[in-house]
C-alpha cells in the first residue's frame, strides 16, 4: 500500500510539541517526533512497509507495535485529508 501527501499542510513547532496544520481546512493536528519522521519519510510516495521498514532501523521498536502505530497515525492523516492510501499504484 502507498501513501501520498495532499493538500497544503505542513508541520511547524509550537513551545516543545509539533502541530500539522493546513491552511486549505483551518485545521491542525498535534504530532509527535515519529508523527513528523513519518511525515519527512512519505515526502515522496512510499509503501508503508517500507515507511515501518525505516522506522524500525531508527527506534527500537517491535515490528508488530510499529506497524499498528503507523496504520493509526496515516488512518488520522487520511480522515483530515492530509494523506491517500492506494493499495495498487506505484510510486510516481
Amino acid at each position: 500500500m502507498f501513501v501520498r501527501k495532499r493538500g497544503d499542510w505542513l508541520i511547524a513547532k509550537v513551545g516543545d510539541g509539533r502541530v500539522m496544520m493546513s491552511t486549505e481546512k483551518v485545521h491542525h493536528i498535534g504530532v509527535t517526533e515519529v508523527g513528523v519522521r513519518i511525515w519527512e519519510l512519505i515526502e515522496t510516495p512510499q509503501q508503508v512497509d517500507a515507511v515501518c521498514a525505516q522506522l524500525r532501523k531508527e527506534y527500537a521498536i517491535p515490528p508488530e507495535v510499529c506497524r499498528a502505530e503507523v496504520e493509526a497515525f496515516l488512518k488520522e492523516l487520511v480522515e483530515n485529508g492530509a494523506v491517500t492510501l492506494d493499495p495498487q499504484a506505484a510510486a510516481k
